[in-house]
């Protein structure tokens, strides 16, 4: 049966990143102490394994977003990897390049539950879950236990054997990884909200995006009109 993960990689756009993000990675962080964690700006999303989802802001600003919002974060890392690797940024492409980055080490991807409920039309689910162990974050309505049973389903669709333990809320994968399910939610917030609130005010963005946040979106002007950079 596959060890708890070494590092954990939390994927996405973050345009902007955002108290939600930040929530996200301190639950993660309680439940693994041991683990460290990197976040992985997306490069060129997709929205699934045929569609391209359009991004606003340059991803050397998500990336320095990213740094600045997790500076103070001793055990968590930011990486730039996807710029480097083919288009769109699928997952299995960026794990295997991050596998190929940390031999030896156990990994896993954390996502949140509306996430899982669309992996299987996600590029190479299967071999996502060979690469990686999946960390499932619940949405503040949602049951843990309805996540771990579609957890199940989606394993079992992937033709996993699998085992289920209730009391760790993990499932172990028979010649894989493991599928966690997590019981507390982070905060819920919209990227697509917070763009644009800041576009029209500022300052209606306070409280939704940490202060550092804040300073560098006024500093370097996103979401104002004119100012997205298609990548």
């Amino acid at each position: 049966m596959s060890q708890n993960p070494d590092i954990i990689f939390f994927g996405g756009v973050f345009d902007p990143i955002h108290i939600g993000h930040m929530d996200a990675v301190r639950i993660v962080q309680d439940e693994f102490p041991k683990a460290k964690i990197v976040l992985v700006p997306s490069f060129v999303p997709p929205i699934s394994s045929e569609e391209i989802k359009p991004v606003e802001t340059a991803f050397v600003d998500r990336v320095a977003m990213s740094v600045v919002a997790f500076d103070e974060w001793p055990r968590v890392n930011v990486s730039s990897i996807e710029e480097e690797l083919g288009v769109p940024s699928y997952t299995h492409v960026t794990l295997a390049a991050l596998s190929e980055e940390n031999p030896g080490s156990s990994l896993a991807w954390m996502i949140g539950a509306d996430q899982l409920a669309n992996f299987l039309r996600w590029s190479q689910p299967r071999k996502i879950l060979e690469l990686a162990s999946l960390i499932v974050l619940p949405r503040p309505a949602s049951s843990p236990m309805d996540i771990l049973e579609i957890s199940k389903q989606v394993a079992s669709s992937l033709g996993f054997s699998t085992t289920l333990d209730e009391t760790e809320m993990r499932i172990y994968l028979d010649g894989a990884n493991s599928i966690y399910v997590l019981d507390k939610a982070p905060t819920s917030i919209s990227s697509t909200e917070i763009r644009k609130l800041a576009a029209e005010d500022l300052q209606k963005i306070s409280g939704k995006v940490p202060p550092v946040i804040m300073d560098y979106i006024a500093d370097i002007g996103l979401y104002q009109q004119g100012s997205g950079i298609e990548n």
